[in-house]
Formats: C-alpha cells, sequence, structure tokens
C-alpha cells in the first residue's frame, strides 16, 4: 500500500563548521537521513555533534535560573528579553495557572533569541564535553539550526512530562495560556523550581519540532556488549579505592581522585550512553515500548534466527538454529552480528515511541548481504510507524534495497502480482519524500537527488563499475592467453 507521507513537510536543517575532517556542512533532517561517505571522512563526528545538541537542547536553563522577580522595577527591567516568559512566570507562581495577550512577533523574537543562545552555547562548551576532549581542539567550531516551520501556529500547544502535575502552555493566535498546576496533596514548589520546570515546559513550545532524547547505536556497541559487565567491576574498585581514603585529598593523598577524574571520562557522550542503557536493559525489561505492538523487534529475531533475554545476571541469546531443541548462550560468546543487534532489540521492544529519533552509527557492520537487505526493510517500517532514523553507512545493498522500497511506493502496473513474486508484503515501501542522503567527502557533505527510482549516490556505484571495469579486462586477459 501506498506511504502515507505526513502533510507538513518543513525542513529542520542543522550546519557545521570546522567539526572534525568537517569544514562546512549543511545537512536537513529528514524521516530516513542517510549519510555515505569514504572512512575518515566526518560521518562520525556529524553524528555524534548532532546527538550531543539534541540530548541537551533542553536542559540549558536560560532566564530560569534568575530568583523571581519581586518588584515591580525589576520586572519591567527583565521585559526586553524573553517577554512572554518572564509574564507568565509572574501569573503562573501566584496562581498556578495564566492567560495574557501575546503577539506572534514576540514569540518568533523570543524563538529567535533562544535558538541563538542555544546553539552558541553548545559550540562553545557543549561540543568538547560531546567528545571528553579539550576545548581547544573545538575553537573555531560551531553547530546552527534553521527552522523553516510554521510558527507559532494558531493551536500551537506543549504538555507536561510529569503525570502527576497538570502543565501545559498553549497559544491561540492571541494569548498564551499556562497551566502549572500540581497534584493535591503534594508539596508546594519552590518558585525556582517552578520557574526552571516552566522555562523547560517555554523551551518545548517554542521547539516544538526539534528532536529531544534522541537513542544512539554507536559504531563501538560490539565491545559495549562484551565489556559493560568489566567495566562495571572496573567502576566498583575505584569507588572501594576511594572509600579507603575517605574524604581526605590532601596534596599527597589525591592520587585516587585523580585517577577516577581522568579515567571515567574518556569515552564520547554517544558512547557513554550506550554503555548506560545497556546496563539499563534488565530494569527495562517488564515494560513495554509504545510501538511493542507492531513487532518491529521481531524482524530482528528472524535476522538473527533466535531471541534475546535479560535475566539479572547476564543478558542471553537464544538461538533456533538447531530446531526446536535450540540453545542459549551468554551475550559475550554470541556472534559479532547477534551482538551488535542486541541494544536494537530492546529499544525497539521496551523504549522505542512514535516520533523517537534513533541514531545508529553503521547498522550493517557485521551483517551478511542478506540480513543488510533485510534491516533495509525494517529501517522503512520504523519510519512508516512513526519514528525518524538517522544513519551513516558504507553499504551498497542497503541503499540498493531502500531504492526497490522507494520504488514499490509507487502505483504501477499489476502490483500486487508483482511483489508477491518478488517476496515483498504491502508495507515493504518508503516514499522518496521522507528521505534525506547524504555523501560526505572534501570536508563537507553532498546531498543526493532522490526521485522515483531511489537514491543517486554515486560514490557507491563508481567503486562498483571500477571493480566490474578490472574484473572484465582481467577476464578478458585470462581468456585470450590462457594455456590451460
Amino acid at each position: 500500500m501506498p506511504d502515507p507521507v505526513p502533510k507538513e513537510r518543513a525542513p529542520l536543517t542543522f550546519t557545521f563548521k570546522n567539526i572534525g575532517p568537517i569544514k562546512k556542512a549543511e545537512l536537513e533532517l529528514g524521516d530516513l537521513t542517510i549519510i555515505a561517505g569514504r572512512n575518515n571522512t566526518g560521518k562520525t563526528y556529524l553524528v555524534y555533534t548532532l546527538y550531543g545538541f539534541l540530548t541537551t537542547w533542553e536542559d540549558w536553563p536560560g532566564p530560569a535560573l534568575r530568583k523571581p522577580a519581586t518588584h515591580a522595577a525589576d520586572r519591567s527591567r527583565r521585559r526586553h528579553q524573553y517577554q512572554a516568559f518572564e509574564t507568565i512566570c509572574d501569573l503562573a507562581g501566584d496562581a498556578g495557572i495564566a492567560q495574557v495577550p501575546v503577539h506572534r512577533d514576540t514569540l518568533i523574537r523570543e524563538r529567535q533569541e533562544a535558538i541563538s543562545a542555544l546553539t552558541r552555547r553548545f559550540s562553545e562548551g557543549g561540543l568538547a564535553d560531546v567528545f571528553s576532549s579539550p576545548p581547544e581542539r573545538f575553537e573555531n567550531a560551531s553547530i546552527g539550526v534553521r527552522l523553516d516551520t510554521e510558527f507559532p501556529r494558531p493551536d500551537q500547544q506543549v504538555d507536561g512530562t510529569d503525570p502527576e502535575d497538570t502543565r501545559w502552555i498553549r497559544y491561540d493566535g492571541a494569548n498564551l495560556s499556562v497551566v502549572a498546576r500540581q497534584s493535591a496533596g503534594k508539596k508546594p514548589i519552590h518558585p525556582i523550581a517552578l520557574r526552571r520546570r516552566l522555562w523547560r515546559q517555554y523551551l518545548r513550545f517554542l521547539f516544538s519540532e526539534l528532536p529531544s532524547d534522541p537513542f544512539v547505536l554507536s559504531a563501538e556497541r560490539f565491545g559495549i556488549s562484551l565489556f559493560y559487565t568489566e567495566l562495571d567491576f572496573r567502576k566498583s574498585q575505584l569507588v572501594d579505592l576511594l572509600q579507603k581514603y575517605g574524604d581526605a585529598k590532601g596534596k599527597d593523598d589525591d592520587f585516587p581522585f585523580f585517577l577516577i577524574d581522568e579515567r571515567t571520562s574518556r569515552y564520547a557522550r554517544p558512547i557513554k550512553d550506550n554503555i548506560d542503557y545497556t546496563r539499563s536493559i534488565f530494569d527495562l525489561r517488564n515494560q513495554k515500548s509504545a510501538v511493542y505492538d507492531e513487532r518491529f523487534f521481531n524482524d530482528i529475531k528472524m535476522m538473527m534466527k533466535g531471541c534475546y533475554a535479560a535475566s539479572r545476571n547476564a543478558i542471553e541469546f537464544r538461538s533456533a538454529a538447531r530446531g526446536d531443541q535450540g540453545f542459549a548462550i551468554p551475550l559475550h560468546l554470541a556472534s559479532s552480528s547477534v551482538r551488535g543487534l542486541s541494544d536494537f532489540y530492546f529499544f525497539l521492544r521496551h523504549v522505542a515511541r512514535r516520533d523517537h529519533l534513533i541514531i545508529i552509527d553503521e547498522p550493517e557492520s557485521h551483517l551478511d548481504t542478506a540480513n543488510q537487505i533485510l534491516l533495509a526493510r525494517l529501517l522503512a517500517r520504523l519510519v512508516r510507524g512513526g519514528l525518524k532514523v538517522l544513519l551513516t553507512t558504507h553499504s551498497d545493498y542497503l541503499i540498493k534495497e531502500l531504492n526497490n522500497l522507494i520504488m514499490l511506493s509507487r502505483s504501477f502496473r499489476s502490483k500486487s502480482k508483482v511483489m508477491r513474486k518478488l517476496k515483498y508484503s504491502r508495507d515493504d515501501c518508503i516514499a522518496p519524500e521522507r528521505i534525506r542522503a547524504y555523501v560526505a567527502a572534501d570536508g563537507g557533505i553532498a546531498k543526493c537527488a532522490i526521485d522515483r527510482f531511489g537514491i543517486d549516490m554515486p560514490n557507491f556505484d563508481q567503486t562498483i563499475n571500477e571493480i566490474n571495469d578490472v574484473a572484465n579486462e582481467l577476464a578478458i586477459r585470462v581468456s585470450e592467453d590462457s594455456t590451460d
């Protein structure tokens, strides 16, 4: 069946400057975004930078750390910046509810001020934190965001995330309404804490199209599945050592503190978050994701011919390779392909939600060509199911299968018959409008053309043509001159 593309397709564009091998690049985020290219061209730098920004933008305190204004003169001085926010804070802080007339130009200005401050803050300090590197390595680096969606919409609204509180912000085209009430019986919230909560909510209102809390599968996921228990053991040893030293941190006895500072921050943030997620799988095993009923995780079971199980002691892979008997092995003894998809399996089963952004560094790693093709179909299904995917890849098979799925999204004669013949299901398709594709090279990224026949990714075609030309030339020579 046709892939239903969302009506609103306003682009969300990020710009990058002087980040690793990337001198200058512009990336528009689609429902499925692909970055290909040769090794060491900056693909991982781009996705790690984007991951770092999207995991931290909601935490920017902005004006929330200011103490509440108690005098009219103080309130008047503040209203030259974030006027709408300061006004709703003043009113909602007293009554838990506020409605104020706000001109849309005021909201537009505050949105522009906030995104400029956000990206500047991240560029100046956040980048170094994401990569666990000295700040001087990113001295001239920056990220920018261009928001082209209509704002504010007449029905713009964002709801709170705490189920115990009633919090929302709404704009009806003329008035900005805020409700910030706590459940009955709860201890009243401190005014400064209320400001922080309202600011976080206001940021979500200003940037409702910005993804937050993305999920990452780093290229190091294969090692994480092997060594995360050992990392926990090492961490426990360091904690024991610190306890022996107590609180004394004089000049001559600060070695363990220096050691833990030096040894616990060597990983880039996506890798650390990947480690933390793997550690948390046991605690997640009894919850169901928002897309659980779609059974996306069954695609991974089919690819690996088995399933995963988390216990208090370890993660196991239960293989069906021996037929009905099967067998179970600890994850660290399983194949690299099994280990590489384990976190993805548990994420789809226990964590994923609609509109969740999944960032995957080289998802095809350690997969045979047949499973790379099945993976392309799973990615298309995820996008159709409402999730978003950003990936880097070296896989020609993955791209070519996505091209097949793009062609399957079109109407053509005897389509059902052709799909049965080629062994596709009715949901194996993806509209080209959902996809953005790029090739990283020469310090930037080049946008690929996408049409009804698929993604034009010339780097793969050029390499394949070259090796085919070599093979044909050698075959001709061998056939002409062979004495066998």
